[in-house]
């Protein structure tokens, strides 16, 4: 009650003046949100004499979001939809002045031009969401390999009425596992819109030769921020892996992300297990290669257990198209039905399921040199 505050009063101040005022004055403090600053240099009010409509983003934005509520998608942050909302205004009005994402020309967005995209917008949003949930079958964005991707993905479904999805199943994988980072920075990303608006305006396009690193996939470990580890547990999930417990049951379910922050991962040779026994080093025991995806009650139940012995729990007539719809090599329910792990057998397992994981890509990238070589092995490089 008694603390004395500074008041300024403005009076006849443009709305574009209002935010300038608003980012000087928080230089000091914490900044104001880009998305904030373009809600309220894109407002109009309302007026019913002249027939001008109002206009308000923020709403336009929970609307949208509410239609696809059903969605993991719908989580998706302010920032990135208005980066997609801005290359759609940039193909659709090149002159418009907003020649790139960052917060600079996101500035300069127009009420008009969001008016004009806004419809066909919201088509190619909703198609790239569809695209990632029910094609991909990646549940949520935590597993897309780069953020780019929903820029590019919208700009080739914008007006777009027959879009080419094997074409864009290769584009995802293709650049989701190529050795190089490839999508990394803006340049990448205008360069990946002019070619998907390539592929979009004459229905060719041609890949360059793919390359992996053999060595990479093997040692991959969890990374919430990692491009290759996200990548690989999407083409796990794109799969449509099924309960061990349950089998014909797919495990990633909507309830299965919504309850948890992260993907529920389960070491398929136990943390513990390996520790105790001995038989591989720390860098195979949290290889990706060592990871599947179980429901909370099959991780809880299987535990520290021997594999040999957890596996003879599930080992029904099923269990075999189980594990290949986890990309798990067989040997492993081999071993357990003879009571035996060789020597060396997690190096073995991860060995075989590397080139399970690279023969499932190859078959993504049908028609596109699949170059592997293993930086592992100083020998001898592999080429195929």
């Amino acid at each position: 009650d008694n603390y004395k505050i500074s008041f300024i009063e403005l009076r006849g101040v443009e709305v574009a003046e209002v935010c300038q005022i608003f980012e000087r004055i928080n230089q000091a403090g914490k900044p104001l949100d880009i998305f904030d600053i373009v809600v309220a240099k894109t407002f109009r009010s309302e007026n019913k004499t002249n027939n001008i409509s109002g206009f308000y983003l923020r709403e336009l934005f929970d609307q949208f979001k509410k239609s696809i509520s059903s969605s993991q998608y719908a989580s998706i942050d302010n920032w990135t939809l208005l980066q997609m909302l801005a290359v759609v205004v940039k193909l659709e009005f090149p002159e418009a002045g907003i020649q790139n994402i960052t917060d600079m020309y996101l500035n300069k967005l127009k009420t008009e031009h969001i008016e004009a995209v806004w419809s066909n917008f919201k088509i190619a949003v909703a198609k790239t969401f569809d695209f990632f949930d029910n094609i991909l079958h990646i549940k949520g964005g935590r597993l897309i390999p780069y953020r780019y991707l929903y820029l590019t993905i919208t700009a080739y479904f914008y007006r777009n009425d027959k879009p080419d999805y094997s074409f864009l199943n290769k584009y995802f994988w293709y650049y989701s596992f190529h050795n190089a980072d490839l999508l990394t920075n803006t340049t990448h990303l205008w360069e990946h819109i002019y070619f998907v608006n390539q592929q979009k305006a004459n229905s060719t396009y041609s890949f360059n030769k793919f390359d992996i690193d053999k060595n990479s996939v093997r040692k991959s470990f969890y990374s919430y921020r990692g491009r290759l580890s996200r990548a690989i547990l999407s083409l796990y999930a794109n799969h449509k892996p099924q309960d061990w417990a349950k089998p014909h049951r797919d495990i990633l379910s909507d309830v299965y992300y919504l309850l948890t922050d992260k993907p529920n991962l389960h070491h398929i040779f136990p943390v513990n297990f390996i520790k105790q026994s001995g038989i591989a080093s720390q860098i195979e025991c949290d290889s990706l290669m060592n990871i599947a995806y179980l429901s909370q009650i099959t991780n809880l139940k299987i535990s520290d257990k021997n594999p040999l012995d957890y596996l003879k729990e599930y080992d029904e007539p099923d269990l075999e198209t189980v594990l290949r719809s986890h990309l798990i090599p067989t040997i492993i329910l081999e071993w357990s039905r003879a009571d035996a792990l060789p020597e060396h057998a997690l190096t073995i397992f991860i060995e075989e399921r590397v080139n399970l994981l690279l023969e499932a890509l190859r078959l993504k990238l049908e028609g596109i040199e699949f170059n592997v070589f293993d930086m592992g092995d100083r020998t001898d490089n592999i080429s195929s």
